[in-house]
């Protein structure tokens, strides 16, 4: 059963004031470039902290991944190209949405450097 929320609850990212995390990519998980430097802005993560919602930016490079999450993305700026595992790519740009299912492994490359919006869903094991 849902709690009634007010409009306190509801999270503008604009006005919602967050601590950048910011990380470089393991060197294992990298395909190509140095260690691209990250951030994430995490504006909000539920209560069962399964579904979490925020802003994450990049330098240009190519890493592995694996998803075990289910993610909407919107590219605010930049350029990314996904390679799935068996080498067929897509390319994204500013103002692309597009959800990257649970089980997608492949390739991220970041071509430019990269701002999006991030809306995840995690199952708890």
């Amino acid at each position: 059963m849902s709690t009634l929320k007010l409009i306190d609850a509801v999270v503008d990212f604009s006005t919602h004031s967050v601590i950048a995390e910011q990380a470089d990519t393991a060197q294992e998980r990298m395909v190509s470039g140095a260690p691209c430097h990250t951030t994430i802005w995490n504006h909000y993560t539920d209560p069962t902290e399964q579904f979490f919602a925020g802003i994450w930016a990049s330098d240009s490079g190519a890493i592995k991944v694996s998803y075990t999450e289910e993610e909407l993305c919107v590219l605010l700026e930049g350029r990314i190209r996904l390679i799935d595992s068996s080498g067929t790519a897509r390319e994204f740009g500013p103002g692309a949405a597009f959800v990257i299912p649970a089980g997608f492994e492949g390739v991220w490359e970041t071509l430019e450097p990269v701002k999006k919006i991030y809306c995840i869903w995690q199952a708890k094991a």
